[in-house]
C-alpha cells in the first residue's frame, strides 16, 4: 500500500499501532466506511491475540464484521482504501496543489480539477471554499 518505500509509515503500523478511535476515524474519513467503529474494534481485539501482518488476515477480520453484499464488492475494499490513503498521505498534497493552483490564477481566471471519487471531490471543494473565504476576508479587511 505504500507508494514511497523510503517513507517510514506502513499499513502494518497503522493496523497494529493506531488507537482504536484513531483507526476508526481513518477508516470512516478516508474509506467512507459506515462500519468503521466495528471494524476498528475487531482489529484491536484481534491484534491483542496476534500481530496482523498480511492483507489476507486483515480482510478476514473485516469480513467478520461487514455484511457481505455482492453489489458493493469485497467488504474490505473501503478499509484498504482508507489505509492506503493514510499511509501515503494522499489528501494533503491534493489540498496543497489546489491552493497553489488558485494562487497562480489571473483575475477572473478559472480552474478545472477532475476528481475520481467523492473523497477527493470533497477535499477539493473544501480547499477551494477555504481559499475563497480567505481571499474574501483579506480583501474585506485590508
Amino acid at each position: 500500500m505504500r507508494m514511497d518505500r523510503t517513507q517510514s509509515l506502513t499499513a502494518e503500523d497503522v493496523i497494529n499501532n493506531y488507537k482504536e478511535e484513531t483507526l476508526a476515524n481513518v477508516i470512516y474519513e478516508y474509506g467512507e466506511e459506515r462500519f468503521s467503529r466495528q471494524i476498528a474494534k475487531k482489529i484491536c481485539e484481534e491484534r491483542e491475540k496476534k500481530r496482523i501482518t498480511t492483507t489476507l488476515e486483515l480482510a478476514e477480520i473485516i469480513k467478520q464484521v461487514v455484511p457481505t453484499n455482492n453489489k458493493t464488492g469485497h467488504p474490505a475494499k473501503r478499509t484498504f482504501q482508507a489505509i492506503r490513503i493514510e499511509v501515503n498521505d494522499e489528501i494533503k498534497p491534493l489540498e496543497n496543489t489546489v491552493k497553489e493552483a488558485i494562487s497562480c490564477l489571473n483575475k477572473n481566471g478559472r480552474l478545472c480539477i477532475i476528481t475520481f471519487h467523492s473523497l477527493e471531490d470533497r477535499a477539493v471543494k473544501k480547499t477551494y471554499q477555504d481559499s475563497v473565504r480567505k481571499m474574501y476576508m483579506s480583501k474585506r479587511f485590508s
